[in-house]
């Protein structure tokens, strides 16, 4: 059993909708397929959905998209959209890391992505590659700091240490990224939970 297929049958035992998909077509075919035509998404910034195209593909559908991406290539507001998709019929995102036993560990700066996996939208739904599969939290957290961290502060271009030399320096900027640590070790009570694993490099 290779480390996706120990991932997946962890989740599902733990009670998360688990699924095995092979590239971003299948990704984006599931999401699509889990979303109802009328639902309103919530959206957390993440590379992996941009790289899908599953954050597009719901908006041309017409889907009501709360995206600061999104609402930032249309003008809009930003924050209200990061705000209203807390409390969306679903929230989409991807997962800084997810372990073998079927923990999801995320680090925001926020804090409304965490916040809307644990609470608000009765759906979530995460979407992930392979390369966000760690042995366990620990490892998951210095997977963060070390990669999706820099690689994130670097894109946004954002004055953070960890931008320059690559890993965490454990700053105290106000632009920090790592304000709140969450681990997700079984849905939250009464939240449908899907988690879609595809098998290749996604995101950060």
């Amino acid at each position: 059993m290779n480390d996706i297929e120990k991932t997946i049958a962890a989740l599902n035992r733990k009670g998360f909708h688990a699924v095995y998909v092979k590239d971003a077509d299948e990704a984006r075919a599931y999401v699509l397929s889990v979303v109802g035509d009328d639902e309103a998404v919530g959206v957390g910034g993440s590379m992996t959905l941009n790289e899908t195209g599953i954050v597009d593909a719901l908006y041309e559908r017409g889907n009501t998209v709360y995206s600061t991406t999104l609402a930032k290539k249309l003008g809009l507001d930003a924050d209200k959209a990061r705000r209203d998709g807390v409390s969306a019929d679903v929230y989409l995102s991807s997962s800084n890391a997810i372990t073998l036993d079927g923990d999801l560990i995320n680090i925001d700066g926020y804090g409304n992505r965490v916040t809307a996996m644990a609470y608000g939208p009765k759906k979530v739904i995460v979407v992930a590659g392979r390369n966000k599969l760690t042995k366990d939290p620990m490892t998951a957290v210095t997977r963060i700091k070390e990669i999706a961290c820099p690689l994130n502060a670097r894109r946004l271009g954002l004055n953070l240490p960890c931008a320059v030399t690559g890993k965490c320096n454990e700053c105290s900027s106000p632009q920090r990224m790592c304000n709140v640590t969450m681990r997700i070790q079984y849905p939250a009570s009464g939240k449908e939970f899907h988690v879609v694993l595809i098998d290749g490099d996604f995101g950060y």
